[in-house]
């Protein structure tokens, strides 16, 4: 699935990450026993120490991938599939006032009691053509451009548990590049890069269905979805591998520098 460049660059990210979170764990803020009890006494009163040491490498490591990890994965797999892809891409232009009113509104509503619905919120802010043209300026977490059959998508990429305020302005941008770019040579995505509800229809986290139907909501993408749009059919099984193999050089590393376990 992916070529070897790809997968190279794939692996050499996942490395780095891993690097920089053993290095934080072990050199820049190593364990220490008595500091931890002192932070969390009532914690450290009911489980052994290995489940809190445990504990704040998963935070490191989860707070690493969510910062740079999977914005710079996606940027290297659309690249190698659709032809080019940019993380933190600028993106410019004019649209009419009336649509941007239009959405404030939407955004109000769905804040107080009104269902998310992306195709109807979208058809309401593109019959708008009131008020004068005005600029706009978004940045959008991942944008790829299909050279082969000229179509651009426009990512915003958050944690699989993303908060309300984070997705409201995923959301606000999202609808102003719509409103930008309303032709369907144009999408855009609410992407998250593993489901940790395993199913679309299980997906329980109640933050972001505030703003987006995420059962329905055909701009959001969760897990495998994700993945095979932007690295074709099977990309998400070929990612994963890559982790894997990543793992199984790091796990007894992890193991004996840091929890201390003998091979």
């Amino acid at each position: 699935m992916f070529n070897d460049i790809v997968k190279a660059e794939v692996k050499n990210i996942i490395e780095r990450i891993m690097e920089g979170v053993l290095h934080r764990r072990l050199v820049i803020n190593p364990w220490n026993l008595e500091q931890e009890v002192l932070c969390k006494p009532f914690h450290f009163a009911l489980a052994p120490e290995i489940v809190w040491k445990g504990a704040k490498f998963e935070r490191s490591l989860v707070t690493s991938m969510g910062q740079i990890g999977w914005e710079q994965i996606a940027m290297v797999i659309s690249q190698g599939y659709h032809g080019y892809a940019e993380n933190g891409k600028a993106v410019h232009g004019q649209t009419f006032t009336g649509r941007l009113n239009k959405i404030h509104i939407i955004l109000d509503q769905l804040e107080h009691k009104r269902n998310p619905d992306w195709d109807k919120e979208l058809t309401e802010i593109l019959a708008v053509i009131d008020g004068i043209m005005t600029d706009i300026h978004v940045t959008s977490d991942l944008f790829v451009h299909n050279l082969k059959f000229d179509k651009y998508f426009y990512f915003e990429i958050k944690a699989p548990k993303p908060n309300s305020d984070q997705t409201k302005v995923s959301k606000e941008k999202m609808l102003k590049i719509k409103s930008l770019y309303p032709s369907d040579k144009h999408q855009v995505f609410f992407a998250l890069p593993f489901n940790p509800y395993i199913t679309r229809q299980n997906y329980g986290h109640p933050h972001p269905k505030r703003w987006f139907d995420m059962i329905n909501d055909k701009c959001v993408l969760i897990g495998k979805e994700f993945w095979d749009l932007i690295g074709g059919a099977g990309a998400y099984e070929e990612l994963l591998k890559i982790f894997e193999e990543v793992g199984r050089e790091y796990r007894p590393h992890i193991n004996r520098e840091y929890f201390g376990f003998l091979d």
